[in-house]
């Protein structure tokens, strides 16, 4: 690269140092002038298009670097699982609930991060690689906005997760062992409207270890694990947890891809009903750094938010996520 920089400038010289004395041998003063300026003219478009390509180039590389350093981060974690509640990332609803035996209008929010600190090496075995993550996800009562004090909507209630996981990531599958701390908090607003849970409150909160095994089969993903709750409050609520589910990308569409998400969830508390998320929508992966996915949702079983793991529950919802 340094030497052809310094060839293609050794040539502009010659070639400028041919233009003045062909400058210098015309006889008119004013056709000297003219010549002097357009050849000025001319190294000043040279100058500014090999500025903007230099930047061009910058930009470039600074784009690849990125991809590439993104791509590092995506290949030391599993892949998202599309229909997965607990996946760390950014998530904004709006939709239809039914809990506690009313239907309303709700809004999910959801923010939460995944990042790798630690990679071990293995003598003839893939990288295991360490990460952390948090999330933070809030459930509202939107209905009749105009009638109440909060115009944010009513908080229902707000989750907390923190921990860390190990993940390994194999020829033919993956895996990823976690630990997780979850803590669950009643909203004001709830509370306010709600005040039989003054007495009913439950200051939920555990501690999950839990394996999950991820294999691609094709444009199929699917995914299965369990989890043992290691401490708990209150106690006495049933340690194990179950996981399973599938996604489906559509192949040929680069820019805008169909997905297609199952997950299903159990815990013994919640009388081993099964909880069911389904999503289907499109993974948009051209306009901004990550894919970001609109879809159409769907939860029903028992509610997976806060203190509800017992009550009755169903969404129906429009969606957007970034797992950022």
């Amino acid at each position: 690269m340094i030497a052809w920089t310094s060839v293609q400038s050794e040539t502009t010289n010659e070639t400028l140092l041919e233009a003045l004395q062909n400058c210098q041998h015309i006889e008119s003063d004013y056709g000297r002038l003219v010549c002097y300026d357009n050849l000025s003219k001319a190294q000043q478009e040279s100058a500014t298009a090999q500025s903007s390509q230099a930047a061009i180039n910058e930009d470039v590389s600074t784009k690849q670097t990125a991809a590439i350093e993104n791509n590092r981060t995506v290949t030391k974690q599993l892949p998202v699982l599309v229909a997965d509640l607990d996946e760390a990332g950014f998530k904004y609803s709006v939709g239809r609930m039914d809990l506690l035996g009313h239907e309303f209008d709700a809004m999910l929010v959801s923010l939460g991060h995944r990042v790798n600190v630690a990679d071990f090496s293995l003598s003839n075995q893939p990288d295991i690689f360490f990460n952390v993550f948090a999330q933070i996800r809030s459930q509202f009562d939107v209905e009749e906005l105009s009638t109440r004090n909060n115009r944010g909507g009513a908080l229902i209630n707000t989750d907390f997760t923190v921990g860390g996981e190990l993940v390994q990531i194999r020829p033919d599958w993956q895996w990823r062992l976690s630990y997780r701390h979850r803590s669950t908090h009643l909203g004001d607003e709830f509370l306010i409207e709600n005040q039989e849970y003054l007495d009913k409150r439950l200051n939920l909160s555990y501690e999950t270890l839990k394996f999950l095994a991820f294999k691609s089969l094709g444009q199929w993903d699917i995914y299965g694990g369990g989890g043992f709750i290691t401490r708990m409050e209150p106690s006495g609520l049933h340690q194990f947890q179950w996981q399973a589910g599938g996604q489906y990308k559509v192949s040929g569409f680069p820019d805008f891809t169909p997905v297609l998400g199952m997950d299903l969830a159990a815990w013994a508390e919640a009388d081993r009903n099964l909880n069911v998320t389904l999503r289907a929508g499109i993974e948009i992966n051209k306009w901004f750094n990550r894919p970001v996915n609109i879809f159409l949702e769907y939860q029903e079983g028992h509610s997976p938010y806060g203190q509800f793991f017992t009550e009755d529950f169903n969404y129906f919802g429009l969606s957007v996520y970034n797992h950022w």
